[in-house]
């Protein structure tokens, strides 16, 4: 390899390795600031989760028709990211939505409602129904921004136009851990509510609340709210998985980075040696011939 070439390479590689700092420096800082936003509002989700759970016995004679209602079509909600520079993040939970849609689509067709533009090009590409597009929700997220999204899911359910709600979103456990899920949002059910607990069902009291003004009225009027929230959350949860793998990614590519140009430096100086070398040895030879 040309010295010149090696140059060439050692300044590009370099200038990668500064970019790819800089990201991990700012996703960091996003980092930190998601991760707090998710954690924080964990507990009012696990209340929430605590809450239908203890109502579900008497809700359950106004769920029952809900339950029982044909199946025609399903809605898939797919949160994703609007930027790539975040690792397996988009690829995981993609993967795993496409296959969870593959199975359900046995049952009835399969509408997709996006929310990231990553999960949009993802599935147009696989050429399935896009019913709602949904990007721009900022590093952080806000419940107003989500209004729109849990509006129309919530919308569209009880006119009975959708007979399933499915949620597939990531699930943050560590800075170096997060894990892609799916669950059944509308109508409701135990295990939905379990993994926003995160812990096993709790003990029902045998004694069921009073409820007024009716069942009718706490379903859906209350419901509608609390599921808006449960779909908050899983939201919070992806965002900072995001920021998180992002950082990660970028740390590696830095790393990376830096180990390239020791390599590149290596056989940099290797060739110089090697033409220095040579050159020493044509001058000695080019002065026996002389002399």
């Amino acid at each position: 390899m040309e010295l010149k070439e090696i140059r060439r390479k050692i300044e590009s590689v370099s200038n990668i390795g500064k970019l790819t700092g800089a990201l991990e420096t700012l996703s960091a800082l996003k980092m930190k600031k998601s991760q707090k936003i998710a954690l924080q509002s964990r507990p009012f989700a696990q209340k929430i989760g605590h809450l239908m759970r203890h109502l579900e016995p008497v809700l359950k004679d106004v769920r029952a028709p809900l339950l029982n209602r044909k199946v025609k079509n399903i809605l898939a909600i797919v949160v994703a990211s609007d930027r790539g520079f975040c690792g397996p993040f988009n690829q995981n939970v993609l993967r795993l939505a496409e296959k969870e849609i593959a199975a359900l689509e046995g049952e009835a067709p399969v509408s997709v409602l996006s929310v990231g533009k990553k999960a949009t090009a993802f599935f147009k590409k696989k050429g399935k129904k896009i019913e709602y597009q949904f990007f721009g929700i900022g590093d952080y997220g806000e419940l107003e921004e989500i209004k729109p999204i849990s509006d129309f899911m919530v919308r569209e359910f009880i006119e009975n136009r959708f007979q399933r709600v499915y949620l597939v979103w990531t699930d943050f456990i560590s800075t170096f851990s997060q894990k892609p899920k799916v669950a059944r949002i509308l109508p409701i059910e135990t295990e939905t509510l379990e993994l926003f607990m995160r812990e096993e069902a709790p003990q029902i009291d045998a004694n069921p609340p009073v409820i007024e003004p009716s069942l009718e009225t706490l379903y859906w009027e209350v419901v509608p709210q609390l599921i808006e929230y449960l779909l908050y959350q899983a939201i919070l949860e992806s965002n900072a998985s995001e920021h998180s793998a992002r950082m990660v990614a970028m740390r590696n590519a830095s790393d990376n980075a830096r180990k390239r140009v020791i390599e590149l430096t290596l056989d940099y100086n290797k060739a110089r040696q090697e033409q220095i070398t040579r050159e020493v040895t044509e001058i000695s030879s080019a002065k026996e011939v002389l002399g």
